[in-house]
């Protein structure tokens, strides 16, 4: 069995052409029929990626084992469920193309917490916000864009951060809706530098902390998941400390067509990890994030989009 962090390996098959295609189809034929056609795609990749599947099936199985994630999703978990979870996915693409091609009246957004940007807009020295796969990202930057004056920058490794941007570049999008992006370099440390600038600017800096890139292998804590033993980048985590800034946790959530609900949590006002501390300040502040991640999962129980085995070999399952 491949460890969690394998999923660098897998390719997003065709997920840039797929991008492509689908705001073509938005542009040419209005968003309600590229609606419609989400259905056929969804389904030839339902019907070819088995392991996805297999991926979804375990998610929601362990969901499930939960008081919570039981009254969530109503029964065992079966092949309706996973279809519904990658369709889950493709809508949230569609609005993702939708946000980046500047439809952003289209969207209606429901902020939970806003009074916690408020207060750090107020400040005039900005944070760090630990987002996940759940949900949509774009629909979290359109925060800043509609509602906040909080500037936001994006933490992305290089070679996601390239790929993004020339996406953007080719689809030829607004201007003030493309995301800025702070590009992380393996073995570099100019990444540290832009973002303490950042914060020190009073922007907000993005980072999803619930995947390992491969240059962060040697660098993870062990949490408790959903029943299970996951393992966490602790990369986000220890530049938090570093910072000396609040943490916060936010999510974007799909509540229906073109609607988001926004949570925004205050994790810590800051990550306190002494050198001789640090493993055991680290490991529960991760599992923290993991308990809030789990919660939120719970809410939008087909919206986490992490489509490949996620937990650690022997760690002791959700249904025992």
């Amino acid at each position: 069995m491949k460890p969690p962090t394998a999923w660098h390996e897998q390719r997003e098959r065709g997920s840039v052409l797929g991008i492509r295609f689908t705001a073509w189809l938005y542009r040419r034929i209005g968003r309600g029929a590229a609606r419609l056609l989400l259905y056929p795609i969804v389904l030839y990749f339902y019907l070819t990626g088995r392991s996805a599947r297999a991926a979804s099936r375990e998610y929601l199985r362990r969901l499930h084992a939960t008081p919570e994630g039981a009254r969530a999703l109503g029964g065992p978990p079966g092949a309706r469920q996973v279809f519904r979870h990658f369709l889950e996915f493709a809508s949230t693409i569609l609005d993702r193309v939708g946000i980046w091609l500047g439809r952003r009246e289209d969207f209606e957004l429901t902020i939970h917490g806003r009074e916690i940007l408020d207060e750090i807009a107020a400040r005039g020295r900005g944070g760090l916000i630990l987002g996940a796969h759940l949900g949509s990202f774009e629909a979290m930057r359109l925060v800043a864009t509609l509602r906040s004056p909080i500037s936001v920058c994006v933490l992305m490794h290089t070679q996601n951060a390239v790929r993004i941007n020339d996406l953007f570049r080719r689809l030829g999008m607004n201007d003030d809706v493309k995301v800025r992006v702070i590009q992380v370099e393996p073995g570099s440390f100019a990444h540290v530098m832009e973002v303490k600038a950042a914060i020190a600017r009073g922007e907000v800096v993005t980072v999803l902390a619930d995947r390992i890139h491969p240059s962060e292998a040697q660098r993870t804590t062990q949490v408790e998941f959903l029943g299970g033993k996951v393992s966490l980048p602790q990369g986000p985590f220890l530049l938090g400390s570093a910072l000396g800034c609040p943490i916060l946790f936010m999510v974007g959530l799909r509540s229906g067509d073109r609607r988001y609900d926004i949570h925004v949590e205050r994790l810590a006002e800051r990550l306190e990890a002494p050198r001789g501390e640090r493993a055991a300040a680290l490991e529960r502040f991760c599992q923290v994030y993991a308990e809030r991640l789990a919660h939120y999962c719970t809410v939008a129980p087909f919206q986490w989009f992490n489509f490949y085995d996620f937990w650690l070999p022997g760690g002791v399952h959700a249904d025992g």
